[in-house]
């Protein structure tokens, strides 16, 4: 029966585990049908005790032959044996693929082949779900993280060729799917947060692997929008020293909009303001402000870090301690977005405010105020209104 696409035979003829015609078609207990080879594999080889599509336990390990079927298939084989390339091709079946998949996960020698062929069905279809209607259920995210938080993380990880760990393909994975907000908080919160934690210490382990640590900070993205605050209080100093080298890193969007997102969402609590201040986030913020020429959403995101740095003492003081610092910020303002701008004169409003003994800082905005058009008037008294004083005390006190 060599020769035939399988493609253009009727989805009865093809065995739900090899997608492929099948050539001696033989019945389980459950009453299901597949190619003789295929489900001796997968109950002897494998050592499975269920059906691979109804996931009821054998007690009866019989393969009867379905004479009946494979007679059909014969007889289709004989009147299409010339058959031409215009034939319709017929829809492999996703959803007995994926359970099968979903079965090999649970078998070590076989995950990351497993996870693999899941990422390439996600792709292959994405925009028509219909076909796999099981691809992006909470399920899956749950396997898949269980796979995260189980294996163990290697000192000096292979992830090249054939030896990819699991890990890596269980968090590219991670990053494909879409589960439910509730399903994302509950496997996110389960056991401590260890979910949390797992892909804290891959962004700060993987160091040589930035692809890997840009998913976990995808991954970290989504889940700090759903998790209660306590999960976001005990990160580590090491793992913002990690994400901030992603943040440099200025050849992945995603990767830079990922990090801003998480350091939105956490940095309000517990000491955070403080561990990133202290691993350098304000002067790469500054440099990425005054280099940035996009003046797009990633720009208003620094900037909304940047002004929650600076309600910290050591983080004004990193701020002004930048030679760039003032003019980086001052340079963006009616250019980026409103809120750009509102957190722009929040900044500078209360870096100016803590620090009127700074001489230069305080030229430094008038030269400013002096420079720039009309236009920006209102800027300047909303900056000096923010520091309740008026333009003429502030220039002349």
């Amino acid at each position: 029966m060599d020769g035939f696409d399988h493609r253009i035979a009727p989805s009865l003829f093809i065995c739900p585990i090899s997608l492929q015609i099948m050539k001696d078609p033989v019945t389980i207990s459950t009453g299901m049908t597949f190619d003789r080879e295929s489900i001796q594999k997968w109950l002897f080889s494998y050592k499975n005790i269920s059906c691979p599509i109804t996931k009821q336990p054998l007690s009866d390990f019989r393969l009867t032959p379905n004479s009946n079927l494979l007679r059909l298939i014969q007889s289709w084989h004989l009147q299409h044996a010339s058959s031409s390339s215009s034939t319709k091709f017929a829809e492999p079946n996703h959803d007995a693929l994926m359970k099968v998949l979903l079965e090999e996960i649970k078998q070590p020698h076989l995950q990351v082949k497993a996870l693999r062929k899941i990422k390439s069905l996600i792709q292959e279809n994405d925009g028509d779900n219909n076909k796999i209607s099981c691809i992006r259920d909470d399920t899956l995210f749950s396997l898949a993280a269980s796979l995260v938080v189980q294996t163990e993380l290697p000192g000096i990880p292979q992830i090249t060729g054939n030896d990819t760990p699991v890990i890596a393909e269980a968090v590219s994975l991670l990053c494909l799917l879409r589960p439910s907000d509730e399903a994302l908080k509950m496997v996110s919160q389960n056991e401590n947060g260890r979910l949390i934690c797992s892909l804290c210490s891959i962004m700060t382990q993987y160091l040589s692997y930035l692809q890997i640590r840009i998913q976990a900070a995808l991954v970290l993205k989504s889940i700090f929008e759903v998790v209660d605050g306590v999960y976001k209080e005990g990160l580590k100093f090491e793992f913002f020293e990690n994400i901030i080298e992603i943040l440099k890193d200025q050849n992945s969007k995603h990767g830079s909009v990922a990090v801003l997102s998480i350091l939105i969402r956490v940095l309000k609590y517990g000491n955070n303001k403080e561990k990133a201040i202290k691993g350098g986030l304000i002067p790469i913020l500054i440099e990425l402000l005054a280099e940035d020429n996009d003046q797009g959403h990633v720009c208003e995101m620094m900037l909304v870090v940047l002004e929650k740095l600076c309600q910290k003492a050591e983080g004004r003081a990193a701020f002004l301690t930048h030679p760039a610092g003032m003019a980086a910020v001052l340079s963006k303002i009616l250019k980026v977005s409103h809120v750009g701008d509102d957190k722009s004169i929040s900044l500078l409003s209360c870096v100016l405010r803590f620090c009127t003994s700074s001489g230069e800082a305080a030229q430094e905005f008038m030269e400013w105020e002096l420079a720039v058009p009309m236009v920006y008037s209102n800027i300047y008294a909303a900056i000096l209104g923010c520091m309740n004083i008026d333009s003429a005390e502030y220039i002349h006190g």
